[in-house]
């Protein structure tokens, strides 16, 4: 035993500094997630059992539209996300300093000017009709978009932190908010629901999505006191033009989180539409149970995007080489186990939300399966290019993949219902997949030209 300690340690000696940071927050991450996953499994049958079913279905559309807002930054998080480490890597923490208090300014700017005409603009939005549920109470629906809207708006904008945290190969922090987050969700949910007996959507929605942006709000105090006082935001530090130098990489991400809103987010509004409320419930049921399995890839491929920017700022690219082997490992063995859960689903599905309480089907179970795959495989080569920030190429093809998406679900979704709209899902991921790793090799083989080289 003593002579494995040893070697563990005589090899993990001989890792590279920004390997190690790399893996110690894959190993603080992997608890965190663990348990943050156990905390969103429980959740899901008490809403499944104390919330009339169409409008715990509306509430999770409602989350899902609602949730585009985090994309709509206008790339200022994840340009900061790759500039930040430029700063680092040359202790030039004044300029850093001076960067993230625009941000922030900016972003608080940008978020005011939303809530306002969202604020103005939603009396006249008939929400029942959106959101394809006319048995819902009209004005419960509409107090809970408006509540839901603005704390997701206030949560976008303090969650400048995480892109922040990412830049200094922090990630864990950011799970551990996250953690927190649904932690005391569940804890107000128990408390409502089998203390005092409420099942109003109103409420319930309202409480999830108020806990979220105060852990947030809590977190960023704690950090920029302590971990990250050099570069904490000040009013006498705000200079919006320094923002305009990380713009032009920004607004690429920003026309990339355009279309990852249509591709990772527009399933539930489609579903809805095409389909009902009801199915809306059975795909993210059976997407929360999928999942599981990319919790490990995911937690190994978070740090890989910052670590990324730094090894390619160093030209280090036998250590992205060796990266990439290794997220193609983990995402492998992670498919595997996919399959193996696809075989047990029904079994677990009765045990889990309890017997009979809804039918999820093998075949929505493995189309999404089969989309997760894809998009994993994806990250494994999409995640290095945006380290790279060559995403001018990601952007065309994406954007291409985009715009056929959703007629494409329209069109197989009114044939064939939610399998319909899943099997658009596989097609779309399935491209993606291919294109990334032309890419990704020609980048890192410095063969990269043109467009791939932008």
């Amino acid at each position: 035993m003593l002579n494995i300690k040893g070697e563990i340690r005589k090899k993990y000696s001989r890792v590279d500094t920004r390997s190690k940071k790399m893996y110690k927050n894959t190993a603080a991450m992997i608890g965190i997630r663990g348990i943050s996953m156990i905390l969103t499994l429980i959740s899901a049958p008490i809403m499944l059992h104390h919330v009339d079913r169409a409008d715990y279905g509306v509430l999770l559309t409602l989350t899902s539209i609602v949730g585009w807002v985090g994309y709509m930054d206008i790339g200022l998080g994840n340009g900061l996300r790759n500039k930040l480490p430029e700063f680092i890597a040359n202790n030039d923490f004044n300029s850093a300093k001076k960067i993230v208090s625009s941000c922030y300014a900016t972003l608080a700017i940008y978020v005011a000017l939303i809530i306002t005409v969202f604020l103005i603009i939603s009396p006249f939005v008939d929400w029942l009709e959106v959101l394809n549920s006319p048995t819902s109470d009209a004005k419960e629906i509409r107090e809970l978009t408006n509540v839901v809207f603005i704390a997701f708006c206030i949560q976008f904008l303090l969650g400048l932190l995480n892109s922040i945290l990412f830049a200094y190969q922090m990630p864990a922090f950011q799970s551990l908010f996250t953690f927190a987050g649904q932690a005391l969700a569940l804890i107000a949910l128990i408390i409502q629901v089998f203390v005092f007996n409420i099942t109003s959507v109103l409420q319930i929605g309202a409480v999830n999505s108020i806990i979220p942006p105060l852990v947030l709000f809590c977190g960023s105090i704690g950090l920029f006191r302590t971990k990250l006082r050099k570069i904490a935001p000040s009013l006498k530090y705000i200079d919006l033009k320094s923002v305009g130098g990380i713009l032009g990489l920004g607004m690429k991400f920003f026309v990339l989180q355009m279309i990852t809103i249509v591709l990772f987010q527009a399933n539930s509004i489609i579903i809805a539409r095409v389909v009902n409320p009801e199915a809306v419930v059975e795909y993210n049921l059976a997407f929360k149970y999928v999942s599981l399995l990319t919790m490990i890839f995911t937690i190994v491929i978070t740090p890989v995007w910052s670590a990324t920017t730094d090894a390619y700022i160093r030209n280090d690219f036998t250590w992205i080489k060796k990266t990439i082997s290794f997220s193609q490992k983990v995402c492998i063995i992670s498919i595997i186990i996919g399959i193996l859960m696809l075989f047990v689903s029904k079994f677990i599905y009765g045990i889990w939300l309890g017997k009979d309480a809804i039918d999820i089907s093998y075949s929505t179970t493995g189309l999404i399966l089969l989309y997760i795959s894809f998009e994993m495989l994806y990250k494994v080569y999409g995640t290095i290019i945006n380290g790279t920030g060559k995403v001018f190429a990601q952007m065309i093809l994406t954007g291409i993949i985009a715009i056929i998406y959703i007629p494409l679900a329209l069109l197989l979704g009114s044939s064939w219902g939610l399998s319909g709209v899943l099997i658009a899902n596989v097609i779309v991921f399935a491209v993606n997949y291919i294109w990334a790793k032309m890419q990704c090799n020609k980048l890192i083989n410095q063969t990269a030209t043109g467009i791939w080289n932008k």
